[in-house]
């Protein structure tokens, strides 16, 4: 992997890619701080221990008429 490419980062975190692929953007890793940068960041948001649930309870007439009263 000469050049950057985000869908063999996926590949890789996906274990989609054969041998020489996997080497391929191993090494491309090791001299490229972009790629290394999006592997994590696109692990991290996988990741569902850092999804928060927060339920929302708005109603949206209501939150209109505030917004209105407010002007």
């Amino acid at each position: 992997m000469t050049a950057c490419s985000f869908i063999k980062l996926v590949r890789l975190l996906d274990k989609q890619l054969d041998l020489d692929e996997r080497l391929d953007v191993l090494d491309h890793l090791d001299s490229c701080r972009v790629c290394r940068d999006a592997v994590y960041h696109i692990s991290h948001d996988r990741d569902e221990a850092f999804f928060i649930h927060r339920p929302y309870n708005c109603n949206m007439p209501d939150l209109l008429g505030q917004i209105v009263s407010l002007s």
